[in-house]
């Protein structure tokens, strides 16, 4: 099953690309912006060129970041990459966490810590409680990776 990411979560990872792109663009043509003031064609083609690409931005990012539920595992696509995420590798969800922030807070059997977005309906999350046999309790996750910080 292809589950779409919300766009509200994607949002703030796009915006902080574009800002950064517009300080790189608009900083290297500052003297073009300082010293003109009733601009020209040059300038409106700098903003033009710049809003294009923001805007293609926004509409690759939403169109390439999905998941694919599948049955032992989930496939998270992030524009060309993809990750599969093994239901039985996964062993402690902070189900606090991943609710309070809307984000899936889990960990690996090799001790990474993975974040994905949710979905609009929740259908990842709740799959992966679902599915994830090997979930330990917070105790026996401390006592098991005593390293692994919160």
């Amino acid at each position: 099953m292809k589950v779409k990411v919300s766009f509200i979560r994607l949002l703030p990872a796009v915006l902080v690309v574009i800002i950064l792109g517009a300080g790189l663009i608009f900083g290297m043509t500052f003297n073009l912006f300082l010293f003109t003031f009733p601009y020209d064609w040059r300038q409106y083609t700098i903003i033009g060129v710049w809003l294009a690409l923001s805007i293609a931005l926004i509409i690759l990012t939403i169109t390439t970041s999905y998941y694919e539920i599948q049955r032992k595992y989930v496939i998270v696509h992030k524009g060309t990459r993809k990750m599969i995420y093994y239901y039985s590798d996964v062993v402690y969800i902070d189900e606090y966490l991943s609710e309070k922030k809307k984000m899936i807070h889990f960990f690996t059997n090799q001790g990474h810590v993975r974040y994905l977005a949710f979905d609009r309906k929740g259908i990842l999350y709740k799959t992966m409680l679902a599915n994830c046999k090997n979930r330990l309790s917070s105790e026996e996750f401390h006592t098991r990776y005593p390293k692994v910080k919160f």
